[in-house]
């Protein structure tokens, strides 16, 4: 079987992207602005606890299809509705996981290096799942082998599809994997946006920063299936959906100066006063 050498570099440069970009900058973020390892890791856990609760929420409606409550599954409602109703529910769940890790961290999460933290941490860990998943399929792919495998014992059914899913992994126009990597950039970069408004509300008492976290999810979650289903090519999907990424690289930007403008104006503490001898 051919192995397509273009492709793999491929795979391979966006295995880099999903996996090492994370990486980076959470290191970055530990070792030059000082932020916790702890906060990072937090970020992380409310990833994995959105999940919990996020991905039985979405079988619901197939059982309350089943006991006959509802007549229609989300997938057969209108593509806008189905897109909102994808998009408001993992802004729910993500942005309040997020919510309840700030409030976890208290004093912790004071600082805006927090928000970051927590932000790469919860972004980062999705990609580099990802990643590993992507890294995966291709040493699968790499290290097939027919023979090996009838020798081993795999049925011939159960070798003819083994083929055929390695075939169809070569066949993969030799850009597409890239677009993956490209996709997970402005994943990244949304989700540190995401959890900046979230901790604004946490930390700045601002009310609007955890519900418009919600609703920007929502309308990136939701343009991202209803896109899906325009007949896009995947450099087309995500071209458009580019445009969270400058919005969010942006945000982040005018945030973090903002931040610190504010905290150069705050008086320095005084020094502790020291009881004479």
């Amino acid at each position: 079987m051919e192995k397509n050498v273009l492709l793999t570099l491929m795979y391979i440069l966006a295995v880099v992207i999903e996996i090492g970009v994370p990486l980076t900058l959470a290191i970055l973020v530990v070792k030059k602005m000082k932020a916790s390892w702890g906060v990072v890791l937090t970020g992380v856990l409310t990833f994995i606890g959105s999940q919990v609760v996020h991905l039985p929420i979405l079988q619901v409606p197939a059982l309350l299809y089943k006991a006959g409550m509802i007549h229609l599954l989300p997938q057969q409602w209108p593509i806008w509705a189905y897109a909102l109703y994808l998009g408001i529910l993992a802004g729910l769940c993500e942005e309040t996981a997020r919510l309840i890790g700030f409030k976890v961290l208290k004093q912790k999460a004071k600082d805006f290096k927090s928000s970051l933290a927590l932000g790469i941490g919860h972004g980062g860990i999705e990609s580099v799942i990802i990643g590993f998943v992507v890294l995966v399929s291709l040493l699968s792919a790499l290290l097939f082998n027919p023979q090996a495998q009838q020798a081993a014992g795999m049925s011939a059914d159960m070798l003819a599809m083994a083929q055929t899913q390695i075939e169809a992994f070569w066949a993969t126009p030799w850009h597409l994997p890239l677009a993956g990597g490209v996709e997970r950039l402005t994943a990244i970069a949304s989700h540190i946006l995401m959890t900046i408004l979230v901790w604004k509300t946490v930390a700045r008492g601002k009310a609007w920063g955890y519900p418009l976290a919600v609703l920007y999810h929502t309308v990136l979650d939701g343009a991202s299936v209803w896109l899906s289903t325009l007949g896009l090519t995947s450099w087309q999907l995500e071209g458009c959906l580019s445009i969270f990424f400058v919005v969010s690289v942006v945000l982040i930007w005018r945030f973090w100066v903002g931040e610190k403008k504010t905290a150069a104006a705050e008086p320095a503490a005084p020094d502790p006063v020291v009881p004479a001898a």
